[in-house]
């Protein structure tokens, strides 16, 4: 005959069954989330290398018939987009047009030109998105087909935890062109994955931001919440049809020039002769510093 168990018998027992897996979820170390974004066209108006095109030719570092095609291919980006074969075909134009430059004097004109010329172009939203992320403690990172030497020192004008981007071979302290890493398409998802392994960041509960089908879809599928940002036709029909987000950024936080004189009373920029001329010596000073790299 089955004895029945009281309640002061059953209650140790019962207790004891939990214990297993309360310790196991104590060992187990928390998983951060984490933002990725894209880039031109999702952080920032049109492409990074378009708006570095005419200080590259002005420091030496891309012939004239070299810059109006990169002007060419850039502009049809920023306009439209690009699909698989163009974004390819672009990176190795990117990679030819540093072949022979030293590492070191590619980033000192990185770090020279991107906040005169690109950080002026993120947008206002983007940037917003940004403090969203931080106010919540997520990590947020850069991803991008545009070289690293460019996205880095982006990335540290942002305050972002890191960036994911296309790397050019170094031998002998110089760029040979060719490309060792190009980080679009399928090349972005492998990336967030290595960040996410580093970061410990679980990627089913982190954001993703992308404007392009050939070169963003990879790494948007790969998180748990994918944002379309300005994207394309084709990105646009799919977000669409998984009832993904999607969002218009338009506004850029400063007109490039604009930055320098935020801080100036109104007055003082609208009509103020001496600040004319300081502007004017700054423009030279940078157009001197660019021909010395």
């Amino acid at each position: 005959m089955a004895r029945t168990l009281d309640r002061a018998e059953t209650a140790p027992r019962l207790a004891t069954l939990g214990i297993p897996r309360m310790v196991a979820e104590h060992d187990t170390p928390t998983r951060r989330t984490a933002a990725f974004f894209d880039v031109d066209r999702t952080l920032l108006r049109g492409s990074s290398l378009l708006h570095v095109a005419r200080p590259m030719r002005r420091a030496g570092l891309l012939p004239t018939g070299a810059m109006l095609h990169s002007l060419i291919v850039q502009m049809r980006f920023s306009l439209f987009g690009f699909d698989e074969v163009h974004i390819r075909a672009a990176a190795r134009s990117a990679g030819a047009i540093v072949a022979g430059v030293e590492s070191e004097r590619l980033m000192r004109f990185a770090r020279l030109v991107m906040p005169v010329h690109v950080l002026p172009r993120v947008y206002a939203e983007a940037r917003a998105q940004i403090d969203w992320h931080r106010a919540r403690g997520d990590l947020v990172f850069l991803v991008s087909s545009s070289p690293y030497e460019f996205i880095a020192v982006l990335g540290e004008l942002l305050g972002v935890d890191g960036v994911a981007a296309t790397q050019a071979e170094m031998l002998d302290g110089r760029c040979t062109g060719r490309i060792l890493r190009l980080c679009h398409g399928a090349g972005k998802a492998d990336s967030i994955r290595e960040l996410a392994a580093i970061h410990g960041v679980d990627l089913s509960q982190s954001y993703a931001y992308g404007d392009s089908y050939a070169s963003d879809l990879p790494m948007l599928e790969s998180v748990g919440h994918p944002v379309c940002v300005n994207a394309d036709r084709r990105l646009t029909l799919h977000a669409e049809n998984q009832g993904w987000p999607v969002e218009r950024f338009q506004r850029a936080a400063l007109r490039p020039g604009a930055a320098r004189l935020r801080g100036l009373p109104r007055r003082v920029v609208t009509v103020s002769g001496p600040a004319v001329r300081r502007a004017s010596g700054h423009v030279r000073e940078t157009a001197r510093s660019l021909r010395q790299l």
